[in-house]
Order: C-alpha cells, then sequence, then structure tokens
C-alpha cells in the first residue's frame, strides 16, 4: 500500500503538470485574441481617415471639374466682348463676367481648404498605417513567441504521458480507478500534501490522530472532508 501511495503522489504530479501543458496550449487562442485589440483599434482609426481623405479628394476633384466649368464661361464671355454695340450693354456684359469671375475665386478658395484639410487627414492616415504596421510586428512576434511555447509544451506533454502510462500500469486497478474518480470530482487534485495539520486540497483541519497515521506515509487515506487521497511531506527546515 505504501508503494501505492508513492505511485500516486508521483501521478499526481504528472498529471498536475499535463494540466498545465494543456492550459498553455488551450489557452493560446485567447491570449491571441486579446493581443489582437490594439490592432483591430488601429485598423479602424486608419480606415476611418482613410474615408476622411478619400473624402476630401472626391471633394476637391468636383471642385475642379467645376473651376474648369467657370473657367470655360469666363473664356466665352470674354470671346463676346468684341461683339457687344453699346456700352450699356458691355457694363452689363463686365459685371457678369466679374460675377462669374469672384464665383471662380471662391471655387479656387473652396479647392485650397479641401486641399488643406487633404493634406492634415494623409498625416493622420499615415500615422495609423504605421501603427497599423507597428502592431502587425507586436502580433508576429507574440505569435512566434506562443507557437514556442506551444511547441514545447506538446513535446513535454508528450513525454508526461508516457511517464504517465508506466506509473499506471503499476497501480492495480481498483487504485486507478478511485484515483480517477477523486480527480475528476476534485478539479484536477486527487492525491493533497496535509500541512501543520491541514489538507491543502480544501484547507479544513485533519484530526489529530488521523494526522499521526497520515504522517506514517503507509496507507491510502483519504481526507475527511474533501475525500482526496492525503500524504505528509518531512520538511528540513
Amino acid at each position: 500500500m505504501k508503494e501505492h501511495l508513492s505511485l500516486l503522489i508521483e501521478l499526481q504530479k504528472i498529471d498536475s503538470a499535463i494540466l498545465e501543458k494543456r492550459n498553455i496550449i488551450g489557452i493560446t487562442p485567447s491570449k491571441v485574441s486579446q493581443v489582437e485589440q490594439p490592432l483591430k483599434n488601429a485598423r479602424s482609426l486608419y480606415d476611418k481617415h482613410k474615408q476622411k481623405c478619400e473624402s476630401f479628394e472626391k471633394k476637391r476633384k468636383e471642385k475642379e471639374r467645376q473651376l474648369e466649368d467657370i473657367n470655360e464661361k469666363v473664356k466665352k464671355l470674354k470671346s463676346r466682348i468684341s461683339e457687344i454695340k453699346t456700352n450699356k450693354e458691355y457694363q452689363a456684359h463686365l459685371k457678369e463676367i466679374e460675377s462669374v469671375e469672384k464665383e471662380r475665386y471662391a471655387i479656387e478658395d473652396e479647392i485650397l481648404s479641401v486641399m488643406e484639410m487633404l493634406d492634415a487627414a494623409s498625416v493622420e492616415m499615415k500615422a495609423e498605417e504605421a501603427k497599423v504596421k507597428s502592431e502587425k510586428e507586436k502580433i508576429e512576434a507574440f505569435r512566434k513567441k506562443l507557437d514556442e511555447e506551444v511547441a514545447e509544451a506538446e513535446k513535454e506533454l508528450s513525454e508526461l504521458k508516457h511517464g504517465r502510462a508506466g506509473i499506471v500500469g503499476a497501480l492495480d486497478g481498483d487504485t486507478y480507478n478511485q484515483y480517477m474518480i477523486i480527480l475528476e470530482s476534485g478539479k484536477g487534485l486527487a492525491v493533497a500534501e496535509v500541512r501543520d495539520e491541514i489538507c491543502q486540497g480544501c484547507n479544513m483541519n485533519i484530526p489529530p490522530q488521523l494526522f499521526v497515521e497520515i504522517k506514517k506515509n503507509e496507507e491510502i487515506i483519504q481526507c475527511p472532508q474533501c475525500r482526496r487521497i492525503l500524504y505528509w511531506e518531512e520538511k528540513n527546515d
């Protein structure tokens, strides 16, 4: 029975290590998801500034088309001056040209204003583009590190499973089945150490007489509270 207890203690250590390695492997997607959030935020801002640039660019082209139409109109008006016969018609024609030219100046001012806004938006867009690139590089480095950790964990997991199989083979079926039942109900902990007469599985006090028996490490004894298998390890202070 003492040998079985030693095997169960070792099996618990291996199962705890297996659980740890599986957690490393299983939590990887959520870790990646967490570090991807800054990239999503940077992309969102980049898209926002890109749309703003596209909007200003569209407006600039529209104003430039309007300016071309106005310039053509001014050109035609000026070409008709030689056809005017009276002074009254001439003055009216000049006012029309002046009015159209004022419209042209206003459009030119609008084009300059739009170009200034476009330049500012382009600077912001490029800044966000640089952030997107930076966040991508961070994620790639993080993923590379995670891949290395997962690969190492998978390698260690394979070795642990091999070692576990050897221990399970040395245990009798009933003892192993009992261990597995407690392991499942105990959320991954079936064998717990007792320190200062306290079960480290449920933190409950162990009766003094029972603690005396546990310290012998000669038989399988379960915690009266959580039913975990108990053992005692002598500490060298």
